[in-house]
């Protein structure tokens, strides 16, 4: 069967769309002939040269030269196979793989690696081996391995450490890896886009397994203890990607000012804070398609990834070292992925490269450069890197190429990655979700359905989460997909203005959401310090002009101020616009990356939780969300998403469509698709508001529903509270879910305000 040709016409797109398939390919796939012969290695490799590192945006916008597809005969292939079987042997077996032996001295050589889907068939990397004085025969007990890994667009060694200086000084086998896509052709001109640590960690594992087997097999005694990795640049995020997907192997990590994640300006070429362009598509048509599953596995800092780590055993020692000036590899993205280490409880040492750091010497730019890598890694690495030392950087317990499992697995929002040591070597596959059921009652969340659509009770909080895993996904289908943390840019907090009056201090804040806008917000803290961390609340406004400021009690109806007196309360409170109201003006027919206002405004919301969490006064353990009307809707969607929200609390927010006008859902402001892929039809729109509701269990969650509201039908409200009861019951939280029904129209009355106030207040009490 032939092959499909990546720039012709033959083949659908989603062929190549390879994340979302588990492809069955042959564990080591062997390649055609390299284009450069093998040579020894040279001993005036540019160990520390940038070459390579300024990867342009307009760089890469050449034409690319069509590649053609060529269909190579049996004969042909055979002969090629016999040119590899006789070309590999002796070496080390890998399934049905034969790899050559190690070498005796120093040398490049050639081994199989995983295929990779974007050119389907069997492919190779060069690995450079650097022994200590340069032979195999001086390998010794102390000896450890080192990986020592190129930047984005160079080859072999450059931009990263000098590995004939790390074998000496450091007394290892030091390797520099052409991994997946090295040189400029493919990592900067070539069509399709640049891996992002993927493939490439992958194979940089494979050439260390490769030398740590070889040596292993020939009973070469040496310290499999002392196992590191470097890189600089897009090395540094090979060196970051290679640890994750060994997460029990290495003892140590030098990322040299390496990409933290696949943010959105890097992946589209989006204006933002770094140059690099990964040359990503968002178009789900297209063979560049950038899926939210592949973004989010390029996250090294993705905190529930690293709480993963954390299980599994992590123990190497993360030396981020970055220049604070840096602006092709942003600085914010490296500060981002340290507090996540920090707060994952996993060992990391940042090393912010600023003016007081420079030595002219070892340091000597506060950007990109750094200064010389080798002595970087070095004086970084210190007595760590001494065999023998008592401060030695050391591993306990066995490699994952030892242990032979699959637990090397990270959940993503619509799969899983898993690393698989099963055969000691790693394999790497993503294995995608199954869709979730069209099931059609979606005002009963109080069930779930097994394999063969049977309808059994709910019993367990397991039960339940498969099933809330469903509704999630069928809200996205119709307000589009979460954005998800690799989504995340710097907030770039501003101050805009300032004052004090009736013991509340009001700050207007401004703050990024996304690479191409801001939100303003009003932040209102209490005056005085007899409270060192107060509970917070998100308060989320009515459908009108003046936005924010209802209420946080500067315009609009004195009966909607709930924001200024939560705070007269002792809360602190965050008010932000709602895309196009306020001050957010927004184009939403310019922003396709959003399918829906309400997702947005999600976004927008997750921000602002983002922003909250950092105001010294809250305690980030007693967050809740409150809104009234277009309020009350945003805050139980947001909610869905946004775990560090506790409590809710909606005002006129909803009830079921089977009793609301579906058609006033429809505008740009809220989600177009139930009118352009569902028809304006309750019964094909796969969700509801009472799984919605449950869908927050078990935290706190109160309705306020007036019983003469025209807007949203109070027997709708009655009916999605008791249907979602069912779920908080399975959680033993009954009494989490909550309902008031004032004798009023579609408004917030102070009564039921007070009430709500103190429900929250024992929702969230103090710690």
């Amino acid at each position: 069967m032939k092959r499909p040709c990546l720039n012709g016409q033959s083949s659908p797109p989603v062929f190549l769309r390879w994340e979302h398939e588990t492809p069955t390919v042959s564990p080591m796939a062997r390649s055609r002939p390299p284009h450069e012969s093998i040579s020894h290695v040279r001993d005036d490799l540019p160990g520390d040269s940038l070459l390579g590192d300024d990867i342009r945006k307009n760089n890469s916008r050449r034409r690319p030269v069509p590649r053609r597809c060529v269909a190579a005969g049996p004969v042909v292939l055979v002969a090629v196979a016999l040119v590899f079987f006789t070309r590999l042997l002796p070496g080390t077996l890998y399934g049905q793989e034969i790899l050559p032996a190690l070498p005796a001295t120093d040398a490049a050589v050639e081994i199989p690696v995983q295929e990779w889907p974007m050119r389907p068939g069997p492919r190779t990397v060069r690995v450079l081996v650097h022994y200590p004085q340069g032979r195999l025969d001086a390998v010794r007990p102390e000896t450890g391995l080192f990986l020592t890994l190129h930047n984005w667009g160079g080859t072999d060694c450059v931009g990263t450490a000098n590995p004939a200086t790390l074998a000496a000084r450091c007394k290892c086998v030091a390797l520099c890896v052409n991994y997946l896509q090295s040189g400029p052709r493919d990592s900067i001109e070539g069509p399709e886009p640049y891996d992002f640590g993927w493939l490439q960690a992958l194979d940089a594992l494979r050439a260390l397994h490769w030398v740590w087997q070889g040596l292993r097999q020939q009973g070469i005694p040496f310290d499999d203890r002392r196992l590191y990795v470097t890189g600089g640049s897009g090395g540094g995020n090979v060196s970051l990607m290679a640890n994750k997907l060994a997460p029990r192997t290495f003892a140590a990590v030098f990322d040299l000012c390496g990409m933290a994640k696949l943010s959105d300006d890097i992946a589209f070429d989006f204006p933002g804070g770094s140059s690099l362009n990964a040359r990503y598509s968002r178009d789900p048509t297209s063979p560049n398609f950038l899926s939210r599953d592949r973004q989010e596995l390029h996250f090294v800092g993705h905190p529930h990834h690293l709480a993963r780590q954390k299980e599994l055993g992590h123990q190497a020692r993360i030396h981020v070292i970055h220049g604070a000036n840096d602006d092709v590899c942003p600085i914010a993205d490296a500060r981002e992925m340290i507090a996540n280490f920090e707060t994952s409880r996993l060992p990391v040492v940042p090393v912010i490269v600023d003016d007081k750091r420079l030595d002219g010497k070892v340091f000597t730019s506060t950007g990109h450069a750094l200064g010389d890598r080798t002595e970087i890694v070095l004086k970084v690495g210190g007595t760590g890197l001494e065999p023998g030392h008592p401060q030695a950087l050391v591993r306990t317990g066995p490699t994952d190429f030892e242990r032979r499992d699959d637990k090397v697995r990270y959940r993503t929002s619509r799969g899983e990655w898993v690393v698989s040591y099963r055969q000691g070597w790693p394999e790497g596959r993503f294995f995608a979700d199954p869709p979730p059921r069209d099931d059609p009652d979606h005002l009963d969340p109080g069930y779930r359905l097994t394999g063969n659509g049977e309808r059994l009770p709910l019993r367990t909080p397991a039960d339940w989460e498969e099933r809330r895993r469903q509704i999630i996904w069928n809200f996205e289908r119709v307000a589009g997909e979460f954005p998800g943390p690799a989504r995340r840019v710097p907030l770039e907090v501003e101050t805009l203005e300032e004052t004090r009056e009736g013991g509340v201090v009001r700050r207007k804040l401004r703050y990024r959401t996304d690479h191409s806008s801001h939100v303003s917000a009003w932040l209102l803290i209490p005056e005085g310090d007899d409270q060192p961390l107060r509970p917070a609340a998100l308060c989320l406004h009515q459908t009108n002009s003046v936005g924010k400021d209802e209420p946080a009690g500067l315009g609009g109806d004195p009966e909607l101020h709930y924001a200024l007196e939560l705070t007269r309360r002792g809360w602190v409170t965050l008010s932000p616009d709602y895309p196009s109201f306020g001050e957010h003006a927004w184009d939403f027919a310019a922003h396709p990356e959003y399918a829906s206002g309400t997702m947005k405004a999600i976004w927008d919301n997750v921000r602002a939780m983002d922003l909250l969490q950092q105001v010294p006064e809250v305690d980030p353990q007693r967050i809740a969300v409150i809104g009234h009307s277009l309020g009350g809707h945003n805050a139980i969607f947001t909610a869905l998403f946004e775990p560090r929200i506790r409590a809710v609390v909606s005002s006129c927010g909803f009830t079921s469509f089977t009793r609301d006008d579906l058609p006033s859902w429809t505008g740009p402001r809220y989600m177009p698709r139930i009118a352009t892929e569902f028809d304006n039809d309750v019964r094909k729109v796969p969700f509801d508001f009472p799984e919605l509701v449950a869908a927050i269990a078990p935290r706190f969650f109160l309705a306020v529903a007036p019983t003469e509201d025209q807007d949203f039908d109070v027997e709708g409200v009655r009916h999605s509270i008791g249907a979602a009861m069912r779920v908080y019951h399975v959680d033993n939280a009954d009494e989490n879910l909550q309902a008031l029904h004032p004798v009023a129209p579609h408004s917030f009355p102070r009564d039921a305000r007070r009430s709500a106030y103190e429900l929250l207040e024992r929702a969230l009490p103090p710690r």
